[in-house]
């Protein structure tokens, strides 16, 4: 008897049949996170908010989920996850959630929802350089107000450009605007107000990005 108990204590937990469904979602909302990386966007006031309630309610549905598959077999679950591995796993499981659904609602979503009604628009902004020593992103960049809420909140400018330009330079940024935000297409120098900035600074209108 006793050495039946041990092989059932042992077996190994077995997922339900529709976690296929469940890592699906996962994997969708890993590919619009990585959507959002590439195609830079600024979600409106009004999006932002709504999405930010949308989101909560996704994590506690998504995460109350997970733990209704964990809690299928309890037993086997302790025999692979063991003792912090297995609480690690539990209480990290929301933030991911919500991390996932934050960048893929907000950014990802909102920018292919607006793609459908959005309207060519520019923004004038006067945006500062920004030296980082970085090695995941670029390391010269410009930030303004305008980027505040963006992903990523910055511009990256080529080394001779940010040696070249002033502490602060007007720009135009060119995209498509929505009710869900702003999807940035380029940036353009104006260097009308810039020069009116700093008068006395030579600026070369061909200078890159």
């Amino acid at each position: 008897m006793a050495r039946n108990r041990k092989i059932i204590g042992n077996r190994l937990f077995t997922p339900p049949s529709y976690r296929w469904v469940f890592l699906g979602i996962f994997s969708i909302l890993f590919a619009l996170t990585i959507y959002a990386m590439v195609h830079q966007f600024i979600p409106t006031p009004t999006w932002y908010a709504l999405s930010f309630k949308l989101n909560i309610g996704f994590t506690i549905i998504m995460a109350s989920w997970f733990y209704y598959m964990l809690m299928l077999n309890p037993a086997s679950l302790t025999e692979v996850y063991k003792r912090y591995y297995k609480w690690f796993v539990i209480l990290s499981a929301p933030v991911i959630f919500y991390f996932l659904g934050y960048i893929a609602i907000i950014y990802s979503i909102g920018n292919i929802a607006g793609s459908f009604s959005s309207t060519p628009h520019i923004i004038h902004d006067v945006m500062q350089k920004q030296w980082i020593d970085s090695r995941r992103g670029c390391k010269t960049r410009l930030v303004g107000k305008s980027l505040q809420h963006a992903l990523p909140p910055n511009f990256c400018i080529t080394q001779t450009s940010f040696n070249q330009l002033p502490q602060e330079v007007a720009v135009r940024l060119v995209g498509q605007q929505s009710y869900f935000g702003f999807k940035l297409d380029h940036i353009e120098y104006d260097w009308e107000k810039t020069l009116k900035l700093y008068p006395s600074t030579l600026i070369l209108t061909a200078l890159p990005f």
